[in-house]
């Protein structure tokens, strides 16, 4: 009977070491998903807000688009303004430069 006892006790031991382990292991695999359920709401916190900045930007390049689009108007129509006035300016020196020569003509036949 005392083999019996002994080996009943080495039993309860080996059984007492492996329940510490298992609650050990069980200790550490819960830390360990606490930490990485704490760096997921961190996670998902920088998430929301990169998202949100993303909107913002999204928002602030429809502005910026939409001005581009203005100033591209405007400089056609600058360009439009300035082929005019280039012919305009083409006209008047070529009236200047009759008036030019009907004035040099008018000086050479008083000559």
């Amino acid at each position: 009977m005392v083999g019996q006892n002994r080996d009943s006790i080495m039993d309860n031991g080996n059984e007492q070491r492996q329940m510490d382990f298992v609650l050990g292991t069980l200790a550490e695999i819960t830390g360990k998903v606490s930490n990485l359920t704490d760096s997921q709401i961190r996670t998902d916190a920088t998430v929301d807000e990169l998202a949100h900045q993303v909107l913002l930007n999204a928002g602030q390049i429809q502005i910026t688009t939409g001005q581009v689009q203005g100033i591209a108007r405007q400089q056609a129509h600058i360009n439009e303004v300035i082929a005019v006035m280039a012919e305009s300016q083409q006209h008047t020196d070529e009236r200047l430069n009759a008036l030019i020569d009907i004035v040099r003509n008018g000086r050479n036949s008083r000559s």
